[in-house]
């Protein structure tokens, strides 16, 4: 059976279909066998980040409806990695959740690891999508409203128990004052373990937007640091957040230089008050405690102090609540 990984987040234009694209390709180059699967129904996008638009003949709700032998929906991408699409014209509303789970578990158990793009959000959708996850990553941006609506997710997880999730910062800088920096997202959200840090890169934004992301370098600072992302999905290795950081570029234009961050700019009026208070209660009941948790350090996530359970234990719990469910 294929290790389903979710890419979900709390709100779209965060680039959780590259970060899924790109995910698929960094497994099947380290000699894996996946499955990168479109579960944003009505409105998919993944084919174009492999550029097989023009090559969809049939998607998942023909294959859930007979209209097609499951292979035929298959498209291969690469040796050891291919794309389901998700239908155009039918939205989570008209699909039925379980047939879509027995159709991707079962394509599921030809493949090592199966990535699933999710509908942004906490709704129905986002709910039909993850239900099968053996692990989900929050994608987040280096903005305010993404990190308000990460911290949202976290807490729906928390609340209905689904303790299998990390967060994965997605495009982010060093230094520039126009963007959210590392250790404000660390010091906002505070989460338990993350997956990774991904810079913004722009030859990954010129190639997603031909459509030839698994053309591009593995050298290249965003494949580097994903890197690090395949190593704690095989082996369960924390990412360190030190090198990650030196990956970013510090401003926007990837210039040398970085204008000096004003003092007044550290907390935007959007998150005073009761907005980063509301946050930082979230984080805290995330956490199992009422005090402040002990946030990520810079070396790494293998120094995070226990908080109520472990990461381990919460995702045995989490583990055993979706097989009952299944």
């Amino acid at each position: 059976m294929s290790y389903i990984i979710c890419i979900a987040s709390g709100k779209g234009g965060v680039g959780k279909t590259l970060v899924t694209a790109a995910l698929s390709i960094a497994l099947q180059r380290h000699q894996h066998s996946v499955l990168a699967v479109d579960a944003d129904m009505g409105l998919r996008n993944l084919d174009l980040m492999f550029g097989v638009q023009d090559s969809v003949l049939y998607d998942a709700s023909d294959i859930m409806k007979g209209k097609c032998h499951r292979q035929d929906a298959l498209i291969s991408l690469a040796d050891g990695l291919d794309f389901l699409a998700a239908s155009q014209k039918r939205t989570w509303e008209k699909v039925d959740a379980p047939t879509f789970h027995y159709t991707v578990e079962h394509l599921s158990a030809n493949y090592d690891y199966t990535i699933i793009d999710c509908p942004p959000g906490r709704g129905q959708a986002y709910k039909a999508a993850v239900a099968i996850a053996d692990r989900m990553f929050v994608v987040v941006e280096p903005t305010w409203t993404s990190l308000r609506d990460a911290g949202r997710v976290m807490q729906f997880c928390d609340k209905h128990k689904q303790f299998n999730y990390d967060i994965l910062c997605n495009n982010f800088f060093r230094h520039d004052p126009a963007y959210v920096t590392v250790d404000e997202m660390l010091s906002v959200l505070d989460p338990e373990s993350i997956a990774g840090i991904l810079p913004h890169d722009m030859v990954l934004q010129q190639a997603a937007k031909e459509g030839t992301l698994i053309h591009v370098d593995q050298q290249t600072p965003f494949f580097q640091a994903l890197e690090q992302t395949v190593r704690y999905i095989e082996s369960g290795t924390a990412p360190c957040v030190s090198s990650l950081t030196a990956l970013l570029p510090l401003c926007e234009g990837n210039s040398a230089t970085a204008p000096e961050r004003p003092v007044a700019a550290e907390v935007p009026s959007l998150l005073k008050g009761s907005a980063i208070a509301e946050l930082q209660q979230a984080a805290a009941i995330l956490h199992g405690q009422p005090g402040k948790a002990a946030p990520v350090t810079a070396d790494g996530a293998d120094d995070v102090q226990e908080k109520g359970l472990s990461v381990r234990q919460r995702r045995q719990q989490s583990m055993a609540w979706r097989h009952y469910h299944r």
